[in-house]
């Protein structure tokens, strides 16, 4: 160890005696900085600047007609986009478009074509044609800004689409507020009809009592099918006004009855799928055998078994969520009773991810194998529980509550089609009810003789009648108020629920939104290793001998000077973080363990570079540079590994980069320790292997010299 200091510190004064050196060895330890501050300063926040990508906007909409009224579609789209600053949106024409977008002047072209407009507009019509936004994009100018480009024309796309449903919407849901306001001011009109037919009934009666009482009475009759015929009219009115609103009602009804439909098919699905990850859960305990397991193996199924309970949750959540909605009107205490329920199964779905905890916990500190499958036994009767409770959940949801939301949709229907069976039958009564009454009226003079055929004819009325007046039974104030409820919410709500039915909550579980701070584990770990690759190619590796006669052997040689190229690059890590830190203003969550795992880093990427340059020379400085290369592409700094061919996802385990920029985020964003130490030990493993093939120099050297010596023979 003393040869090995001395050798660091002739090196030491020899760069403090020469100021050339001086200045190169400052050159060294800061221009890796800003090799990584530049390049994580432009990619900090690429996003916030894109109100400067230029995007072409040209507008060939001819407008169309509905209903005596015009309008332009692609007008209001120019509308909206000039009040849109999250791209640099332009207005010209065809020509000019096209033009300055081959020559890179424009990103993209978005064209809105001339039946844009008559293309919306042909849901009214027998033929509807969905129109075409017409969207180009020059990939030469720039890749990523056409990815940009490509996602604002999309969201452009949906922001048309979705204003158009909820225009749509609310037009038709106005029309039938207005039914429903209608309906509402003739309350006592329809309701009245039922009355009318009652009525109607007790006056057939006693029409019967005058004829079989006595032929005398003819002319009292006849005043008598007089004042009945006056009422007539009113009644044909009433009839054809609540006939028209009916027939309005229908579409918005059957709407609704495919929306309650499709909620059940829902809740069906999600106890089966329930069911399903149940047993997937107890499939993935049983397979645990800890002692013919692995901890990563018994913790990788014990993931597996978090995720289940995860996905059982949101199935859960999503389940009471529809459930409360249909609810929220009839408050049926079987629906309440099975959100309760599964409440309850939720709450031992928490105790469960809770347990699946501990016994990770138990696995990874060790614990007796006795222990370790107790809590397994104990989780397995739990989920055991959480199987029986699905299981008399969906027994309970097809017994009583899967009929309940059928009879919901089915009631709103029966409704509407027993009032429109009602209102037939009274189109025919009224009619043969005037017949009557002519009838009667014209054969008042011959009463007498006719008396039994006009008796025979008031029995087949009254059987009508009565019929009638049985349908009419369902027709009530409440009944009628279910049908202008429906037909009088608020039409902006429902047409905004129609257009856009879900939010979607983004959640950044680390925080760490910003591209910049992303990117700062790879163009950090990078810097580090040019830092050691430009000091490998700028010093030498060579010790010279010392004069007073004792020399250092191999060994000593080669780990004395590593000592000064230690020394730099622990000067350039430390420059590198503290730059992202303070200058750049990275949030770091743990600043020590960054600046820890920085030194780490840099004497592993010195060990490797020193190591190949001192044995092979200028082929050592070059492997360097390869190696560099493919971590580049294939250490996952920048795009998921995943997204790389093949072979990189192979290698990906191999590269020192790939263990670094992973410990680097974990300090970053948040530790998970676990995640931490596996990147600590492959870095070790890698100054292991590199001291030892650096103990083995000697064979490699003797090599080294050779072609070193043969290509400075070459004269190149």
């Amino acid at each position: 160890m003393k040869m090995l200091f001395r050798i660091f510190k002739r090196d030491l004064l020899k760069i403090k005696r020469n100021y050339a050196a001086i200045i190169i060895v400052i050159g060294l330890c800061i221009i890796p900085s800003l090799y990584a501050w530049i390049n994580i300063y432009a990619c900090w926040d690429p996003y916030a600047n894109t109100s400067n990508l230029p995007v072409a906007v040209v507008n060939k909409d001819e407008g169309a007609v509905v209903n005596s009224k015009e309008i332009n579609v692609g007008e209001q789209v120019i509308e909206n986009l000039k009040e849109n600053n999250s791209i640099k949106w332009e207005i010209i024409d065809e020509w000019q478009a096209n033009n300055a977008l081959n020559q890179g002047t424009y990103y993209a072209v978005i064209e809105i074509p001339e039946n844009f407009s008559s293309g919306l507009v042909s849901l009214t019509t027998n033929n509807p044609k969905k129109p075409n936004i017409v969207y180009k994009a020059n990939e030469k100018a720039n890749a990523i800004a056409t990815k940009i480009t490509n996602v604002a024309k999309d969201k452009l796309t949906k922001e048309i689409k979705s204003n158009f449903v909820e225009t749509v919407n609310s037009e038709a849901f106005n029309a039938l507020n207005n039914i429903g306001l209608t309906l509402d001011n003739n309350r006592s009109k329809v309701l009245s009809i039922k009355d009318a037919v009652s009525t109607a009934i007790v006056d057939l009666a006693s029409i019967q009592d005058y004829i079989n009482t006595s032929a005398e009475n003819s002319e009292n009759l006849k005043e008598y099918i007089y004042s009945m015929q006056n009422d007539l009219p009113i009644i044909t009115e009433q009839i054809n006004d609540l006939q028209k609103a009916t027939e309005l009602s229908k579409n918005l009804v059957n709407e609704n009855k495919n929306n309650l439909n499709k909620i059940n098919n829902d809740i069906n699905n999600s106890i089966i799928d329930l069911q399903t990850l149940s047993k997937k859960i107890d499939n993935s305990l049983d397979s645990i055998n800890i002692s013919s397991t692995t901890k990563d193996e018994i913790n990788k199924k014990l993931d597996e078994v978090n995720d289940y309970i995860e996905k059982m949750k949101n199935i859960i959540d999503i389940s009471i969520k529809e459930i409360n909605e249909v609810n929220q009107n009839i408050n049926n205490e079987n629906l309440n009773k099975l959100v309760d329920e599964l409440n309850n199964l939720n709450n031992i779905l928490n105790d469960q991810e809770s347990s699946i905890n501990e016994l990770k916990t138990l696995v990874n500190n060790g614990t007796a194998e006795e222990d370790i499958n107790k809590k397994i036994d104990s989780i397995i009767k739990v989920n055991d529980k959480v199987m029986s409770d699905i299981v008399t959940i969906s027994n309970n949801y097809y017994k009583n509550n899967s009929n309940i939301i059928n009879n919901i949709s089915e009631e709103y229907t029966n409704n509407l089609d027993n009032l429109n069976s009602i209102l037939e039958t009274s189109k025919i009564i009224v009619p043969q009810l005037n017949a009557l009454a002519n009838y009667g009226i014209a054969s008042s003079n011959e009463a007498i003789e006719d008396a039994e055929e006009l008796s025979n004819k008031i029995a087949d009325i009254q059987k009508s009648v009565s019929d009638l007046d049985s349908k009419l039974e369902n027709l009530n104030d409440e009944s009628l108020n279910q049908i202008i409820e429906l037909l009088t919410k608020d039409s902006s709500e429902i047409a905004d629920f129609i257009s856009s039915p879900i939010t979607v909550t983004q959640v950044d579980v680390y925080g760490e939104g910003i591209f910049g701070v992303g990117l700062t584990p790879f163009y950090s770990v990078l810097a580090i290793w040019v830092g050691a690759l430009l000091t490998g190619a700028l010093l030498t590796t060579n010790c010279e001998d010392f004069e007073d006669g004792k020399q250092p052997n191999m060994l000593q040689r080669h780990f004395g000077k590593m000592l000064l190229f230690l020394s730099i690059s622990l000067i350039q890590s430390f420059i590198v973080i503290l730059g992202d830190w303070l200058i750049l203003k990275v949030p770091v969550y743990n600043v020590p363990l960054l600046f820890g795992l920085a030194m780490l880093t840099s004497i592993t990427f010195t060990l490797i570079i020193f190591t190949l340059v001192s044995i092979l020379g200028n082929v050592g400085k070059a492997i360097a540079v390869i190696i560099m290369v493919f971590q580049i592409a294939g250490a996952g700094g920048i795009y998921p590994i995943q997204t790389n061919p093949e072979i990189f996802g192979m290698l990906y385990p191999l590269w020192p980069f790939t263990y670094s920029i992973n410990s680097f985020r974990e300090a970053i964003s948040g530790p998970v320790w676990e995640n931490v130490f596996t990147s600590v030990r492959a870095l070790l493993i890698y100054c292991l292997i590199f001291i030892i093939i650096a103990v083995l120099k000697k064979p490699f050297h003797k090599l080294t010299h050779f072609m070193e010596h043969k290509f400075e023979e070459a004269n190149l």
